[in-house]
Parts: structure tokens; C-alpha cells; sequence
């Protein structure tokens, strides 16, 4: 059972683990990059482009082959896809948030198996904003 100083004991670990994550150069690159993505604009026409055609291949594909021009709308989003990828800078970003999240992962499990948790309580989401 746990007690309320093991319970606040807890809590401050768990701060001083997010601030070790929060000051770790991994940390900075992924915000780093977050920011040029957010202030480029042409990757911003491009992602505007792309969230665009998602949206109209996600509805397109509740039906498929009944929606009308489904393959076109299929190939656009693919297109779109395939320019977003393909942008050096957004390629750059989703390089260190993919390694960000991985490091984030490793944590998560070395944390479950110091607490001895169980996978049944499912992924720990942690919220860095």
C-alpha cells in the first residue's frame, strides 16, 4: 500500500524525470525542428495540402469503390503524402520525434518495471506542453 509521503515521494520523481527529459539535447532538437516546421511556409501549403487530402480520402474511403472519383482522391492523398515525406525539413522532424518518442518509450518501461506495473494498465502518456 502507499502512503501519502511515498505517494508524494512518487510525484517528485516523476517531475524530475520530465524535467530530465524536458533539458536533454533530443528534447531540444524535436522542439527546435518543431518550431522551423511550424514557421515554414511553404511546408505549411504543403501540410495544409496534404491534411486536406486526408480528409477527403478518409471519407472517400468509408465507401470505396462507390464513392464517385475514389481512386483519383486515392491518388492525390497519396501524392500529397509522398511531397510531404519527401520535404527535407519535415523529414528532419519526424526523425527526432520518432527517436523522442522511442526515448520516451525506454523510460516508460524501465518505470514500469521498477513499479512492477502491469501491461494491462496500458501505455503512460505523458504531455510535455
Amino acid at each position: 500500500m502507499v502512503t501519502k509521503l511515498q505517494y508524494v515521494k512518487l510525484i517528485e520523481k516523476t517531475y524530475e524525470v520530465v524535467e530530465a527529459i524536458k533539458t536533454s539535447e533530443l528534447y531540444h532538437s524535436y522542439k527546435e525542428y518543431e518550431h522551423k516546421v511550424l514557421n515554414d511556409n511553404c511546408l505549411q501549403e504543403i501540410l495544409d495540402d496534404f491534411q486536406d487530402k486526408k480528409h477527403q480520402f478518409e471519407e472517400a474511403y468509408q465507401y470505396k469503390a462507390y464513392y464517385p472519383k475514389y481512386n483519383k482522391i486515392k491518388r492525390e492523398y497519396q501524392q500529397s503524402k509522398i511531397k510531404l515525406m519527401h520535404h527535407d525539413l519535415f523529414r528532419e522532424f519526424k526523425i527526432y520525434e520518432k527517436e523522442l518518442d522511442a526515448y520516451i518509450y525506454e523510460i516508460e518501461l524501465r518505470l514500469k518495471n521498477v513499479l512492477n506495473i502491469k501491461e494491462k494498465h496500458g501505455k503512460i502518456n505523458i504531455n510535455f506542453k
